[in-house]
C-alpha cells in the first residue's frame, strides 16, 4: 500500500502543474490551491461518508494532496500523498480499501495524462 506517489517531470513546471490538476479533475476531484503551493484534491461527500462510512458508495469521500518540489536535476516533483487512516477511520477495512484503490487509480490516471505530453521522466510508488 503506498502512501505516496512520485512525478518526476520534465520541462516547464507551470504547464506540468496544470497538466496534474486536468488529470485530478478528470478523475472527479474538485482541486483547489494550498497555502504552499500545493494542490488539494478531494471529492465525495462528507455527509454520506459520516453516515454511511464505506458503504457511501461513488459519495466516499477522498482527499488527496500534491506538493510539488524541485529535484537536484531542475525537473518538477509532483508528489501525490494520502493520509493512511483516513479511510480506515472513514469506513473501516472496507474504506481503507477503497482508499487505496482509489489512490492507485489517480496515481495511474496522472501517469496517463503526463506520459503522452512527453513530461513524465519517471514515477516512484513511496510506501
Amino acid at each position: 500500500m503506498a502512501s505516496a506517489h512520485d512525478f518526476f517531470l520534465l520541462g516547464d513546471h507551470e504547464a506540468a502543474k496544470q497538466l496534474v490538476v486536468s488529470a485530478l479533475t478528470s478523475e472527479g476531484f474538485v482541486v483547489t490551491s494550498t497555502p504552499t503551493g500545493g494542490l488539494l484534491a478531494k471529492r465525495g461527500s462528507a455527509a454520506s461518508t459520516f453516515w454511511l462510512g464505506a458503504f457511501a458508495g461513488k459519495n466516499f469521500q477522498l482527499t488527496f494532496l500534491v506538493d510539488f518540489m524541485v529535484d537536484q536535476q531542475g525537473r518538477l516533483v509532483a508528489r501525490l500523498n494520502r493520509n493512511m487512516a483516513g479511510g480506515a477511520l472513514k469506513g473501516g477495512a472496507i474504506g481503507a480499501a477503497k482508499t487505496d484503490t482509489a489512490f492507485q487509480e489517480t496515481a495511474n490516471a496522472i501517469a496517463a495524462a503526463l506520459h503522452p505530453a512527453g513530461i513524465l521522466a519517471d514515477s516512484i510508488a513511496q510506501k
